[in-house]
């Protein structure tokens, strides 16, 4: 049986030729071209579905990420590099809904023009998370290179943009892309101490690595967005773990440190002086001695109230708490002294047994172990933006402190400087001068 060549066709579909065979191969040309472009169609229609359903699930994860956000009461450092990152993306995100014809303004050319600048807002997400996680490591007290990860980070999204603007090959501009994330993964990989914290990380950073080897591909397919925002997702969730984390062992800290502070507060030696100081009233004045247990008793009940307490009291509250210990040691200590209060503002809150014990350092240790200096000086003050507390004594000349007494000093000071860190992220700073010693309290003023 013979075949039909091309060469017998052209003959046939000559003038005189057969006519059906002409219009036969005609038709078959016809049904595959029209075949092809459904096909291609198709195809079209399903990269746009595709592309629309990713940029309404960024959107909406975007929007849960900002929720939770603004639900949050504190803003670390290494929050603010999160936000910039997440407005980063926003702004990708934004051009990606303008490509598909949801939003037009006229200075956007085409739907491709929005998608360049999509790819311009995300490749600019890597430095921003790299300031992040090295925000992140140095909150666990670890020192990072971070000028020489950020400078490389920045040099390689500089490439990238290039490539985005200047490079035909849309090859290049995915594998500047992927680069980006690829390092990021080796500098976890290699500059935490902690692997297993940064795995969470790496898991993050694999959504964009696989957005790069789909354009690398060819697929026609934009899912960067989606791409960018489940990074966003799983990082906000590990610093919600981190954060919970922190908040365990902040309260661990604190539980520990109550009775330590118990310790300190209930001290044997102070409740004996004490008592027996009381003891002798009754001899050499009786009616002093009813006052002296009253702020006896008052003084401890609100030492184990406090010890109890979580929360932050307001600063006149633990000055009643410093004025009882002031009227014991009235009586207790061998030489007499004066108080004197100087407050530019009272309106705010402190860890309680703060100030106390920094009133009892001054007296006990300033005033009362020292040759010269009669005065405790209590001052408030605001300064750049912290409630500035300043406990100060004349005491000075030559001491009789005992070595004991040295290391209970050590304590009361340790306690004090613990449980500002803790409730507040407050300071404690003492200056010794020949002319006496001067404890600051710093606490940052937060908005009500």
């Amino acid at each position: 049986m013979g075949t039909i060549t091309y060469t017998d066709i052209t003959e046939e579909c000559k003038p005189g030729g057969r006519s059906e065979v002409c219009a036969s191969s005609d038709r078959e040309a016809e049904q595959e071209v029209r075949h092809l472009q459904e096909l291609k169609l198709g195809t079209l229609e399903v990269q746009e579905t595709v592309h629309t359903v990713t940029v309404f699930a960024s959107v909406f994860l975007l929007l849960t990420i900002l929720i939770v956000i603004m639900l949050m009461k504190n803003y670390s450092k290494r929050m603010g590099w999160f936000i910039a990152a997440v407005l980063t993306v926003m702004g990708g995100i934004t051009f990606e809904f303008m490509s598909g014809g949801f939003l037009v303004h006229d200075m956007f050319r085409s739907s491709d023009y929005c998608i360049l600048w999509a790819h311009i807002f995300y490749a600019i997400v890597a430095p921003i998370f790299t300031l992040y996680f090295i925000e992140t490591e140095r909150d666990e007290g670890q020192e990072w290179d971070g000028q020489f990860w950020f400078s490389l980070q920045g040099l390689i999204a500089i490439l990238t943009i290039s490539f985005i603007l200047f490079a035909n090959d849309s090859f290049f501009r995915w594998t500047a892309f992927l680069m980006e994330y690829v390092i990021i993964i080796f500098m976890l990989l290699i500059s935490s101490k902690d692997i297993r914290a940064s795995i969470g990380f790496v898991i993050g950073c694999l959504f964009p690595v696989a957005v790069s080897f789909i354009g690398m591909m060819g697929a026609g397919v934009n899912v960067t967005g989606i791409g960018m925002s489940m990074l966003l997702l799983v990082v906000m969730f590990l610093y919600q773990i981190d954060v919970e984390r922190e908040l365990f062992l902040r309260e661990a800290a604190l539980s520990e440190n109550k009775v330590a502070l118990m310790m300190e507060q209930i001290h044997p030696h102070f409740i004996y002086n004490s008592l027996q100081q009381i003891a002798l009233l009754c001899d050499e004045d009786s009616e002093a001695v009813k006052p002296a247990i009253l702020n006896f008793s008052g003084h401890l009940r609100n030492n184990l109230e406090s010890l109890t307490s979580v929360e932050m009291i307001p600063f006149l509250e633990e000055m009643k708490h410093v004025d009882m210990f002031v009227e014991l040691a009235m009586i207790t200590q061998s030489r007499g002294f004066e108080v004197i209060k100087d407050y530019e503002v009272t309106d705010f809150s402190i860890p309680a047994l703060t100030v106390q014990p920094l009133m009892e350092n001054a007296i006990k240790y300033g005033v009362d172990m020292s040759t010269e200096g009669d005065k405790v000086i209590i001052r408030t003050r605001i300064d750049k933006g912290f409630y500035v507390i300043i406990v100060s004594d004349d005491g000075h000349g030559r001491r009789t402190e005992l070595k004991t007494q040295k290391e209970h000093k050590s304590v009361g000071i340790k306690n004090v400087r613990t449980r500002l860190k803790l409730m507040c992220n407050g300071e404690l700073s003492i200056k010794q001068t020949e002319q006496g010693t001067s404890q600051i309290i710093r606490i940052p003023i937060f908005d009500k």
